[in-house]
């Protein structure tokens, strides 16, 4: 499982516009395959940061999801007015939580 979290950040002015792009995404993406979770969430609006946390089954899927016309357009439409700040891990021991 790949496991993406981290922020996305722009200028506060543009943070409410940038996570209703996002989240237009949100529905669409949800329906891949290989696609476990996909959300954004503005986590501090007067610093401009957005939350960004994403589950994919495994690295092929999102190389799929990544190759999509749509998040193609996002990424090059906010290109210059973002600053991304995600890092990818692999889980591969999943369970509940507390449990050891």
């Amino acid at each position: 499982m790949i496991i993406l979290a981290g922020h996305i950040r722009t200028k506060p002015e543009l943070v409410e516009d940038l996570a209703a792009t996002l989240r237009s995404l949100v529905a669409t993406t949800l329906q891949e395959d290989g696609c476990l979770n996909y959300h954004f969430a503005i986590d501090d609006a007067a610093a401009g940061s957005i939350l960004v946390y994403e589950r994919w089954r495994d690295p092929q899927a999102l190389a799929v999801h990544l190759a999509q016309p749509s998040i193609g357009a996002v990424l090059g439409g906010w290109a210059d007015k973002i600053t991304i700040e995600v890092r990818q891990f692999d889980a591969s021991r999943e369970r509940d939580f507390g449990v050891e």
